[in-house]
């Protein structure tokens, strides 16, 4: 056994050796082929000032006024990267909001869309609508959801709950919102739908109503919104029977989409089940049966008579011209105007499985890059944004006012300096990074409005007609380099906190720590970075030679073969939002890898560990803090820290369900805090649309950023 051992070592190592051999010989032909030569610098052009480039972190075109063009070289360069971030400029809020469209977790952290994409459905897709009554069919336009938990969750555990199944029988394109555009409550979630419809993010005065949070208003005011957007389709010629953009696409506890035309031929109904479940005989409340008689009166008011008993067998039918108008949609754990609560008996389960559908579709998330909704997908270019160079501006001097920014953008640091980042300044980090959350479009101007109708239309009529795109798979491109930037960084920041001033991480592991870190540091630059065949102590020089070849080549690693491609002005706008995040990051980490490399020639040459160590480890990990603070990508940040077990779900209150169960012994239940009426910040205290200053509907915050793992089955509104 043990001579079986050695032989396998020893044939193992010959192996090693002869590959070690075989490699300096392909080196020593290509050295008699061609001599060595300087690495190629980009051409003479590249920072000119008739080619804008964003080489300086967060700067924009000459034209936008919240930032100014600076070239690489300049008199600025004495100023770190990291402190000349422009917080005021729209890239990064455009790549984010790209990189989580059709994502649960993104839009449900920052809920306030401002992203309009062309997305399409595969054939074949199935999609589910529930109803409160036997018509075959809905009437037009009415709602479809992706996943039947959400059609059963609005409409089952009711004394006449129906199910109706389609099926697409040809790709589907459809117009998606994002955010979570499908939440009647909020604080700008609808802004970019009310600016399509209205130029306003109100609505129209209805008989100076401001509706007053009269849930039938709010209905009412919801399907004016899905007649306002089909019909805009139609009279804009994007749309007919069974032809062109048939749908719109939006999010709240999963996805949904408004479907135009249910007699169209490219949606088919397959199936209609009646899934009213027989009551339980005994209710578990016996106070819930006693008040049943008056809960009776209080639905036949409303329009909703209680039938006594319902078929509960499935059936099929055919697609027909629908005759009714639909039941209004209601939230899962209000069904008892229909039928007592306590004697459904799945009344809690159809909310549970709800938002267990939604968590599906999370994706990109503290825990890696999921799948999100596979079910639509964003057509190429088919993407406009609010966070437009055209567009951008309506929230910039707030933000400047609330973040301490300056005219130029650059954050002014916590207005207490003496502050840590462990402390009050870590907290004015986590607003910076979370400040696309307050993001809303009230200050929109009409013409404003009027502009970006105009430019959805033409997006959607290239998208329509399958062309005008350059082929970028744009959505794909910011989600790759989100995963491997976000997980760099919070390497690499992990890294530089480790305390080099212990006297005995000096004498141990000095070495091994700065050799970790610089490898974790140089794998960000291998595509970009060429070590030259003589290198000194100027070699890592931050206005040397090495340095702006390196950055160029890192801010254009993805897009360097486009510079000749004709692009739309949306496509303009993705692309320069891709060059100006590569840059800024390109240009802070270049940074702190050329002081790292200068650190290690330092080791290498003199035998010891650099003086200037100690204070360089502190400036790396707070550079990389203002990084991830710029960029904004709290939502690759934030997960549960746990593994959540086989019967839990990781908890983000999303609307409109919301766990009831308390945290500890005495605290509020999140059911109540997630629905209160909540008095807001003054600066923040807006409308939802169609109302003026009336309270709206925020979420808990401490679950939002902190998420923890929930039983499925307290996912509702406990009725016992």
């Amino acid at each position: 056994m043990c001579k079986s051992r050695k032989s396998s070592a020893f044939f193992f190592n010959c192996g090693i050796l002869i590959l070690l051999i075989l490699r300096l010989h392909a080196l020593a032909r290509q050295y008699d082929q061609e001599p060595l030569t300087q690495p190629r610098l980009p051409p003479s052009n590249w920072n000119s000032p008739s080619r804008v480039i964003p080489a300086v972190p967060g700067h924009a075109h000459n034209h936008d006024r919240y930032s100014k063009p600076t070239l690489l070289q300049d008199e600025s360069e004495q100023i770190p990267a990291a402190m000349r971030l422009n917080f005021s400029s729209p890239s990064p809020h455009l790549f984010a909001s790209v990189c989580a469209l059709l994502q649960q977790w993104g839009n449900t952290l920052f809920p306030n869309g401002h992203t309009i994409a062309t997305v399409e459905l595969p054939a074949f897709t199935l999609l589910y609508h529930g109803r409160l009554d036997e018509a075959n069919g809905p009437p037009s336009p009415d709602w479809l959801s992706f996943d039947i938990e959400m059609a059963y969750g609005l409409m089952g555990g009711t004394r006449r709950s129906f199910i109706l199944t389609y099926q697409a029988t040809r790709p589907i394109k459809a117009l998606y919102f994002d955010g979570q555009s499908a939440a009647l409550f909020g604080f700008g979630q609808l802004d970019t739908q009310m600016l399509h419809l209205y130029a306003n993010v109100s609505g129209p005065d209805l008989d100076g109503s401001d509706g007053g949070g009269n849930h039938s208003y709010e209905l009412k005011a919801e399907y004016d919104r899905a007649t306002g957007l089909c019909d805009w389709l139609q009279h804009a010629g994007l749309r007919g029977k069974g032809w062109g953009i048939e749908g719109i696409v939006r999010m709240n506890a999963g996805f949904e989409m408004i479907w135009c035309d249910f007699t169209a031929a490219s949606l088919q109904l397959v199936s209609r089940m009646n899934v009213t479940a027989p009551q339980m005989k005994h209710g578990r409340n016996r106070r819930e049966a006693d008040n049943d008689a008056g809960r009776t009166k209080e639905a036949e008011k409303q329009g909703h008579a209680r039938k006594k008993e319902a078929q509960t067998s499935p059936q099929t039918t055919v697609l027909e011209q629908p005759t009714s108008t639909p039941w209004s949609p209601i939230p899962p754990d209000w069904s008892d105007i229909v039928g007592p609560p306590d004697r459904e008996p799945f009344l809690l389960n159809q909310g549970s499985a709800w938002f267990e559908s939604a968590t599906w579709h999370y994706g990109f998330t503290g825990a890696g890059r999921g799948a999100g909704e596979t079910r639509a997908r964003v057509l190429g270019c088919g993407i406009v944004s609010w966070y437009g160079h055209r567009y951008w501006g309506s929230v910039v001097e707030e933000e400047r006012e609330r973040l301490n920014l300056s005219s130029e953008g650059y954050w002014g640091g916590h207005k207490d300096s003496s502050e840590e980042v462990c402390g009050s300044q870590g907290v004015a980090l986590s607003s910076l990074r979370r400040r696309r959350r307050m993001h809303h479009l009230e200050g929109v101007t009409v013409s404003l409005a009027e502009e970006m109708r105009q430019e959805t239309k033409e997006m959607l009529r290239d998208a329509v007609n399958g062309q005008g795109c350059s082929g970028m798979d744009w959505v794909s491109i910011m989600g790759d380099i989100a995963q491997r930037i976000s997980r760099h960084l919070a390497s690499l920041e992990l890294y530089t906190r480790v305390d080099v001033r212990n006297e005995k991480v000096k004498r141990v592991s000095g070495r091994k720590w700065l050799s970790q870190l610089r490898g974790q540091s140089h794998m960000f630059f291998v595509s970009s970075l060429e070590y030259p065949s003589v290198i000194n102590a100027e070699t890592w020089q931050l206005k040397g030679r090495l340095f702006t070849e390196v950055c160029w080549r890192c801010q254009y690693h993805y897009t360097k073969a486009m510079a000749n491609v004709s692009l739309t002005r949306w496509e303009k706008s993705l692309r320069y939002a891709v060059e100006e995040i590569m840059g800024s990051v390109c240009r802070v980490l270049l940074e702190i890898e050329f002081e790292i490399e200068s650190s290690w020639y330092e080791l290498e040459e003199q035998g010891h560990m650099s003086s200037r160590l100690e204070a360089l480890s502190d400036k790396w990990g707070g550079q990389i803090a203002r990084l991830r603070s710029w960029l904004g990508w709290e939502g690759e940040s934030v997960r549960c820290e746990e593994a959540c077990s086989w019967d839990e779900v990781c908890y983000i209150p999303i609307w409109p369900l919301c766990v009831q169960k308390q945290r500890q012994a005495g605290e509020q239940r999140l059911w109540e805090t997630c629905y209160h009426k909540t008095e807001l910040r003054a600066e923040f205290h807006r409308r939802m649309p169609g109302q003026r200053g009336s309270p709206v509907w925020w979420g808990d915050e401490m679950d939002l950023w902190h998420p923890r793992c929930v039983k499925v089955d307290d996912i509702v509104h406990d009725v016992t």
